[in-house]
């Protein structure tokens, strides 16, 4: 590890906090010694080096030299933390393709990509991915009597590619996983066909879908495939995700939605990040509500992004200046403090460690000031920061709909 003797002081310092803070990449830099060369070098998606990849190992490879670099960006403060959010969302879309086209024969490739759709659900759809985010994924094909090939051939071909990618993308190796998938959003959860037509997607959405299912659809783009498949599939679904009007039915869904959240706040406690009182999600359902309430008379908050669609509820008059301010500033400490959970044992984490160095590191990670700062003195300080954070969200969340009777 000759790299580290030359680097600059600055970057030297960056590479100290980068394995104090994320044991899974000071693992990928004991077996890959040259990734330290790539500290300071931002990442920019470039998808020349994927072309040259021939194998799975080389793609978790890949993976790793990639978050090598967002962590820097992270860790550095070298860019807005939207950008962080971005460029692993980013990572995960080109990983999730170059894997569908591994596990596709050469000779299927065109069909496959030309006969279906892959939407992506939740933090990927939003491009807010975290560094442990499971990748919510739904498969939509074309129609029996569109299909260039006979259909029971056809929907053969996808599903092996699929299962195949599906498997590609969670198995452990020396080298590490690409992402673990969640399928349970299709249509009938995990009990549904892994590959639906769009017709059939469509009439379930219109006929047998959950309410809950518009929250998921609030945060859908498409990742790879038939970019026109997508693009008929969220036409047909629009009326759906943004209904024109509200009935006391959807009212009473969203109640009951809110209660559910409250009892497993209840349970999770106050140091879990994601679903503990004053945590991520009740930010997220706080602007949720708003756009699935309003979106339909304003296109602005048709918009997978959260605070695309936090400025959208402000430009609209449904909140205040101040109001997305200080909704905007605690969404974002929150997922800062939810990625650096992660950055640990790359776990999809959401809870504070009950250990004290432990916590103190992430303190450290967090804290603008920590550098003149005593260990007390810093955990106090993210303490309190946190707890202001949570009251925040807490107080939005709670204040969004009544409580159910």
């Amino acid at each position: 590890m000759n790299s580290i003797v030359r680097l600059p002081q600055e970057l030297l310092a960056s590479f100290i906090k980068i394995i104090s803070i994320s044991k899974f990449l000071f693992h990928f830099i004991c077996r890959h010694p040259d990734a330290i060369d790539q500290l300071g070098v931002r990442y920019v998606g470039d998808g020349n080096s994927l072309a040259k990849i021939v194998s799975l190992d080389e793609l978790r490879i890949h993976k790793y030299y990639e978050l090598f670099k967002i962590t820097w960006m992270d860790l550095a403060g070298a860019c807005k933390y939207q950008e962080i959010l971005h460029a692993l969302s980013d990572l995960a879309v080109t990983i999730t393709q170059k894997t569908l086209e591994l596990c596709t024969r050469m000779e299927h490739r065109e069909i496959v990509t030309k006969s279906m759709t892959v939407m992506a659900l939740g933090k990927l759809g939003a491009c807010e991915l975290n560094y442990s985010s499971d990748i919510d994924l739904i498969f939509v094909t074309v129609n029996p009597e569109d299909s260039p090939d006979d259909y029971q051939v056809l929907q053969g071909l996808l599903i092996d590619a699929l299962r195949s990618m599906n498997r590609a993308l969670e198995q452990k190796t020396a080298e590490g996983f690409l992402y673990r998938v969640d399928m349970k959003l299709r249509p009938w959860g995990r009990s549904g066909p892994l590959v639906m037509a769009i017709d059939d997607t469509e009439n379930y959405y219109a006929a047998s879908s959950e309410p809950w299912e518009r929250f998921a659809w609030l945060r859908a783009r498409p990742i790879a495939g038939s970019v026109d498949l997508a693009a008929d599939l969220l036409t047909r679904l629009h009326p759906f995700v943004f209904k024109r009007s509200l009935g006391s039915d959807d009212l009473q869904h969203f109640v009951e939605i809110k209660d559910n959240m409250s009892k497993a706040r209840r349970r999770q406690g106050h140091w879990n990040v994601k679903v503990g009182r004053g945590g991520i999600r009740d930010v997220e359902f706080f602007i949720q509500i708003l756009q699935l309430v309003n979106a339909g008379r304003h296109a602005v908050l048709q918009t997978t992004s959260t605070l695309t669609a936090l400025l959208g509820l402000r430009a609209c008059g449904l909140i205040s200046v101040e109001e997305e301010h200080e909704l905007h500033e605690s969404y974002i400490f929150l997922r800062r403090l939810e990625n650096r959970l992660q950055m640990f044992e790359e776990n999809q984490t959401h809870d504070l460690p009950d250990e004290r160095n432990r916590r103190l590191i992430l303190a450290r990670s967090l804290t603008r000031s920590a550098t003149n700062m005593d260990n007390d003195q810093i955990l106090n300080e993210f303490e309190e920061e946190l707890i202001a954070h949570q009251s925040i969200a807490a107080k939005y969340f709670e204040r969004v709909l009544p409580a159910k009777d």
